[in-house]
């Protein structure tokens, strides 16, 4: 069964949140007549599990990663480019803008924004394929779109069916053309790790994001994609490992609290006896001296 197109808080403080309409309300004008959303933002798309599933992991760990940064991720949420057609609307499966806010939104309008995405990844299936890998990709290279990244995987049967791409991720950058630098910004290719550079037995194929200072991977399995980060060489947590780890340390520091208060406990049962034991031996002494004091006092002439 399809699933209705859902939106979801990003990572980090919410400033505000654009209410959507009543479903069979008129399309959205603001203050002037400005458009504001329009019935096909809430269209069902119709995606595999697979797809979806794929799509969520990569947006949430992107979210935890950029949690503390001016920059919004974006999910199958549609993107306008033309305030003069707006029909020009593309839905990347994941995006990212920076020096934007967090808030909520119903669509990105990138002449209400102002920056384009920076970064885009599509989820190829055989029915997209040709669209995201030249339509699309042409669209996105006129938009201004840094960094545009593919990768395509098995289908909920796990096949891959039509002629796939080869390596299963790929990624191409902007770069000015003309001898000076100064001609139109076209794609190129971003190329591959050696395989001396990628983690040992842990990636397949891997490319560097310049925007987004990560390493972009494909999991050893070719079933997904993850994130590495470069300083610390470990991938980024996916929502569910990210929640895995908070529950771990909470675990850790609970642990680590009935350890010290066991310890503390030990630490005040022993001076209590200590001091149970000085009590008792200043006791013995003055009962002792007040022996020798009697026989001391009997045998005086």
């Amino acid at each position: 069964m399809d699933e209705p197109v859902t939106l979801k808080a990003a990572a980090g403080p919410v400033a505000a949140v654009e209410s959507p309409p009543a479903r069979g309300s008129s399309p959205g004008r603001g203050a002037g007549g400005t458009f504001e959303w329009s019935p096909k933002d809430f269209e069902t798309v119709p995606h595999s599990k697979i797809h979806r599933l794929r799509c969520r992991e990569i947006e949430d760990a992107l979210e935890i990663w950029l949690e503390d940064r001016e920059a919004y991720v974006g999910g199958d949420q549609n993107v306008y480019y033309d305030e003069g057609d707006l029909d020009k609307v593309l839905a990347p499966d994941v995006f990212v803008v920076f020096g934007v806010s967090k808030r909520l939104r119903i669509n990105y309008r990138i002449w209400v924004e102002g920056p384009p995405p920076c970064f885009v990844l599509e989820v190829l299936s055989p029915s997209t394929r040709r669209r995201d890998l030249v339509d699309k990709k042409a669209i996105y290279e006129r938009m201004g779109v840094r960094e545009y990244f593919v990768f395509e995987g098995a289908d909920d049967e796990g096949r891959v069916r039509g002629r796939p791409i080869d390596p299963a991720l790929q990624g191409f950058r902007l770069r000015a053309g003309g001898p000076d630098g100064r001609g139109t910004a076209r794609y190129e290719p971003i190329t591959a790790w050696s395989r001396a550079e990628r983690p040992s037995g842990e990636v397949t194929v891997g490319y560097t994001s310049e925007v987004l200072g990560l390493g972009v991977t494909l999991r050893s399995d070719c079933e997904g994609v993850r994130f590495l980060d470069a300083e610390s060489g470990s991938f980024l947590p996916t929502a569910e490992e990210a929640r895995l780890l908070v529950e771990n340390r909470a675990a850790e520091e609970r642990a680590r609290a009935d350890v010290e208060h066991a310890r503390a406990a030990e630490e005040r049962a022993r001076a209590d006896a200590e001091r149970a034991a000085r009590t008792a031996a200043e006791a013995r002494i003055a009962e002792l001296e007040r022996l020798l004091a009697v026989q001391d006092g009997r045998g005086r002439p």
